[in-house]
């Protein structure tokens, strides 16, 4: 997920993550799981997601982008 710049701070992300969770709750998950990008692993490790591994996706350019594989278990 991305929230645009000029909507940040707003609390659209730990929204977005608490309605996420609650909806896979619902269906019997116990664990989320997803891939950060570095601006955004601050905002997971808050909402109560762990680092599991750190690794570069490469884009359809080229370009790699670092990222932070992260999980939680739904409590």
């Amino acid at each position: 997920m991305f929230v645009r710049s000029d909507w940040t701070r707003r609390g659209l992300g730990t929204r977005i993550l608490e309605a996420c969770e609650a909806a896979a709750k619902d269906e019997g998950f116990r664990m989320l799981a997803l891939m950060a990008t570095l601006p955004g692993e601050p905002l997971y490790a808050r909402y109560g997601f762990q680092e599991i591994a750190r690794a570069d996706i490469r884009l359809p350019d080229g370009v790699p982008l670092p990222c932070v594989a992260m999980e939680k278990p739904i409590s």
